[in-house]
């Protein structure tokens, strides 16, 4: 196995560095976030650098599955046992930054040029992925690559579906090397993936704030998610007394603080949010007839998400009644709390102590392709710090320094499980 100090030795700042800025440049924004949704022809841009990169740099067996995701094979020992994959994804939010996903992606891809230069050969073969649309995008669609691998995600389910231009799924996945009517053959079965490993900036300031180096992702949140249609009666604004009116955004007003309110009320360990809200006829001088509002609660722990719901629930009820407005609830997603794998934990937590670097355990509040990955594999996250917390905007940032650290404890990680006993693997047990 590599030494630490081989381990260490082998990651180049500067070329971390270099490869940040390199697809920084694709989709940038004259105030220096990014813009990269999936499907987009920046999107498309950077997966052929990416791709040129693999194809000119690196000996792998290259493939894209029918949901576009993109894998390198390196080989190892035993080249029929499962592989154990890592990566990460390079699509972005509109306006986003530079590190997340691409900090993942260039930490695995280093790690594989490190494994490269000191000519290790590893009993599983390793297998490096840039995952399909993480992010949400004009088809109003995320976590695709990872979701469709595990089966969660059928060709029926997305068929359809059209951005506001009037382009159509289909054609948007061809664009990525995708195929629609293959999508069955991409679903990964527990016997072809022992472990899963994604490096990722934290998106909370824990890390920073702490001057720790590395995050054992404990799990990624639940996540609830509705749609709330309230309908009142439009009236002038001007000649309808206050105790006859039927105002819908008013009612909704209740309902927003309420959820604010019963999110607050579970000591830190929740929250909830209302993202989007539209009114219509949206007239300063007619009383608001119908409101539309998106909200979400998210939370590690399954009981407090449904307590927030009762509480909103009861909420929805009184302001029916007292308000005399019709309510209308469409539950537009709800994902359990995921909890990781141990053993990838603890080779996580093994590594970062080999290495000698800071590390505390850490809950994920944000989604993650690993979430949808441990349905058909052991898999877990590393979380790297990032300024204040704050991702998904222009101020995002990380040191390069940091992302080398997480990348030498991705790697020491990865070699740590591909060490475990045959016997004690996941798919030896069935």
């Amino acid at each position: 196995m590599i030494s630490v100090e081989q381990l260490k030795a082998g990651f180049d700042l500067s070329r971390m560095a270099g490869l940040i800025d390199r697809f920084g440049q694709i989709g940038k924004d004259p105030d220096g976030g990014v813009t990269r949704l999936a499907f987009t022809n920046k999107d498309v841009e950077a997966r052929k650098v990416f791709l040129k990169i693999l194809e000119k740099e690196f000996s792998l067996d290259i493939r894209i599955d029918a949901l576009g995701n993109i894998f390198a094979r390196r080989p190892g020992r035993h080249r029929d046992w499962p592989v154990i994959l890592t990566g990460s994804h390079l699509d972005s939010v509109r306006n986003g930054g530079r590190y997340d996903g691409p900090a993942g992606l260039f930490s695995s891809l280093e790690a594989f040029r490190v494994l490269d230069l000191f000519d290790i050969e590893t009993d599983h073969p390793f297998e490096l992925c840039l995952l399909t649309a993480e992010e949400p995008n004009d088809f109003g669609i995320s976590t695709f690559g990872s979701r469709g691998m595990a089966g969660i995600i059928k060709k029926e389910d997305v068929r359809r579906l059209m951005d506001e231009r009037g382009n159509d799924f289909p054609s948007a996945l061809k664009a990525v090397g995708g195929n629609m009517e293959k999508m069955d053959d991409a679903v990964r079965s527990p016997e072809e993936i022992a472990y899963f490993l994604e490096l990722h900036i934290e998106q909370m300031p824990f890390l920073d704030s702490e001057k720790r180096d590395i995050g054992v992702v404990e799990g990624v949140t639940g996540i609830f998610r509705q749609t709330l249609i309230l309908t009142g009666e439009a009236d002038h604004g001007g000649t309808t007394p206050m105790d006859r009116r039927k105002d819908a955004l008013c009612a909704a007003s209740e309902i927003v603080l309420k959820l604010e309110t019963a999110a607050k009320e579970e000591d830190g360990l929740a929250v909830a949010t209302v993202g989007h809200i539209s009114v219509f006829p949206n007239s300063i001088n007619i009383t608001p007839a119908r409101v539309t509002l998106d909200m979400e609660i998210r939370s590690f722990y399954t009981d407090r998400i449904r307590r927030i719901r009762q509480k909103l629930e009861d909420r929805i009820r009184e302001t029916e009644a007292f308000r005399k407005i019709q309510i209308e609830r469409i539950v537009t997603y709800d994902s359990a709390p995921v909890r990781f794998s141990t053993p990838v934990k603890q080779a996580i937590a093994e590594a970062a102590d080999r290495l000698g670097l800071k590390r505390r355990n850490l809950i994920s509040m944000a989604g993650h392709d690993a979430a949808h990955l441990s349905r058909i594999t052991e898999a877990g996250m590393i979380f790297i710090p990032c300024r204040a917390g704050r991702s998904h905007c222009p101020e995002e940032f990380t040191e390069t320094s940091s992302i080398v650290k997480g990348a030498q404890c991705l790697l020491q990680a990865l070699l740590l499980l591909d060490q475990r006993k045959r016997s004690d693997l996941p798919y030896a047990r069935h």
